[in-house]
């Protein structure tokens, strides 16, 4: 598909925008996604939307498919379904809820556990297995499913990219290696370069540390403030108009007095086991030693393997409590799998979009405008990230953003005498920003479907964290060319980000606070209604 690869100007922008629109305006995910892409298959295939077709499913779709980590995805994603179909039916997340719930008393409670339980899976981005866990805590204490969706999307792909020992260290390790080969400094330096990167993280350290301090001062901004008001006020973790990414079975609940621990401990135990081994197993433990098995591991692999061994063990305890029997047991496990099609679908459609974008040459046209500037070299950081962020917003792809725009900044810091981890910076937080908040990131639709989310809303109650973080990060750069100083740069982010959450938690209490839910509560009950007469008919 490089091969492919043209540059289509400002025309490559529309695909996205329109998905972007129709997604916003619609609060559906797939139907604008088909439509994006259908459009810019069209226009790749000369405005013929016959050839579209065929092209469509040969190129975009089929293609997609033949990688082995989007494969690893999609199985990864099934694998939850089931897995968190298991815990459902045999009581699990009831049970854990139970015996955490004794030592959890608060939302802020909850949402600091689950924080601290993300330290748990830094070795991976957190999100299916932190949301799997911590959810029936969450919801069972009354966070609102989109703060917890929140907070598993802030810390997953940023923490997973301060991170030495999964699968992002490596691979930015390897971008970094073919810069300094470029510029004709020793490979073996990269490593080197990795580590003085990590504190010009501006957006990951803010973001983290903003996901701490709303959670610490009980401070929200934008819908989100009114999803966490409905908490307070009604018990309510979503609104009644919702859809979560996947269907619920709100009919499959427990008595007290029939929850056992086990049900959810040995499905725990068998996970994290096979977790382990397979991380073991496929980094040769033997001979890279623990650390060193980490970063060369088959990370996704392993979560695919525990996620479906897990679930396996949900089926056993649930057999041997005489729940049902195993052929019941594996139809319960099935119809888990088969609720995550759609999801599916939406990812394998994303993945079309971003390849569509690639084609177009969107990357390209945007990159063009930033190398034609003419900023001074002090604001090319800056000037890279901001432009890096309109690329992952609109491609929903992080890894491909920073493969794009490394070799841009890079060189042009070494040129500039600005120390070239600054320009490795600018171009991951540049792929992290989307990656946090794009409607079609896979890592946004994992998030809502980790938390049991709608995933417009989620997308919506998001964004101004997001865009608070991405300004916040947009001045650090600024002030860091000027100045030299990482703490100065430090402190003056912190001070917009925290200070942007103390006015705009203020704005948002005035516009929500006298909200009526009672009118709400009515209006999802009239929608539902009109299905209900427009299915009759």
């Amino acid at each position: 598909m490089e091969a492919m690869e043209a540059n289509y100007g400002i025309i490559s922008l529309l695909p996205p925008l329109i998905v972007i629109v129709l997604a916003l305006k619609t609060k559906k995910t797939l139907l604008p996604l088909i439509i994006g892409v259908f459009i810019g298959v069209t226009i790749i295939c000369n405005w013929n939307p016959f050839v579209a077709i065929p092209t469509l499913v040969t190129d975009y779709i089929a293609a997609n498919l033949t990688s082995n980590s989007n494969i690893n995805t999609l199985l990864i994603m099934c694998g939850a379904g089931g897995f968190v179909r298991m815990l459902k039916v045999t009581g699990a997340g009831q049970a854990f809820a139970k015996v955490a719930t004794r030592g959890i008393k608060t939302k802020k409670g909850a949402q600091l556990a689950t924080c601290g339980a993300a330290l748990g899976f830094i070795y991976t981005e957190p999100g299916f297995v932190l949301g799997v866990v911590m959810r029936p805590v969450t919801e069972a204490l009354g966070v609102a499913r989109v703060k917890l969706a929140y907070i598993i999307d802030s810390l997953g792909c940023n923490m997973a990219s301060l991170s030495p020992i999964c699968s992002y260290g490596p691979y930015i390790v390897g971008l970094i290696t073919a810069q300094l080969a470029a510029l004709n400094l020793p490979e073996d330096q990269a490593w080197g370069v990795y580590a003085r990167y990590i504190p010009y993280n501006f957006y990951a350290i803010l973001a983290i540390l903003t996901v701490l301090f709303v959670i610490i001062f009980k401070k929200a901004i934008g819908p989100m403030y009114l999803a966490e008001l409905r908490s307070d006020k009604t018990g309510a973790t979503k609104a009644p108009t919702d859809i979560p990414i996947v269907k619920e079975d709100d009919d499959v609940k427990f008595k007290d007095e029939d929850l056992r621990f086990s049900t959810f401990l040995v499905p725990m135990i068998l996970l994290f086991a096979t977790l382990f081994f397979v991380i073991f197993y496929t980094g040769d433990v033997m001979t890279n030693g623990i650390l060193g098995s980490f970063t060369n591991a088959k990370i996704s692999v392993a979560i695919a393997c525990a996620m479906y061994v897990g679930a396996f063990g949900g089926i056993a305890v649930g057999v041997i409590n005489k729940m049902f029997t195993f052929g019941e047991g594996i139809e319960k496990w099935i119809g888990g799998v088969v609720q995550i099609m759609e999801v599916n679908m939406v990812v394998i459609f994303a993945w079309a979009l971003s390849s569509v974008a690639g084609t177009m040459g969107l990357k390209y046209f945007i990159a063009g405008l930033v190398e034609s500037t003419g900023f001074a070299p002090q604001l090319i950081p800056a000037v890279v990230f901001a432009a890096g962020a309109l690329i992952s917003f609109a491609t929903g792809s992080s890894w491909g953003t920073f493969a794009l725009l490394m070799p841009i900044s890079v060189p042009i810091c070494h040129q500039f005498g600005i120390p070239i981890e600054i320009g490795v910076a600018a171009a991951v937080a540049s792929g992290l920003i989307g990656d946090h908040c794009s409607p079609i990131s896979d890592t946004t639709i994992k998030s809502s479907l980790a938390s049991g989310s709608d995933h417009i809303q989620h997308v919506q109650t998001q964004i101004p964290y997001a865009l608070t973080i991405g300004i916040a990060t947009f001045v650090c750069f600024i002030v860091s060319a000027y100045t030299s100083n990482l703490i100065i740069s430090f402190a003056v982010g912190i001070v917009i980000c925290f200070g942007a959450m103390l006015v705009l938690d203020r704005v948002a209490k005035k516009k929500y606070q006298n909200y009526d839910f009672s009118a709400e509560l009515q209006q999802a009950r009239e929608e539902v209604v009109e299905v209900e007469l427009v299915s009759a008919e």
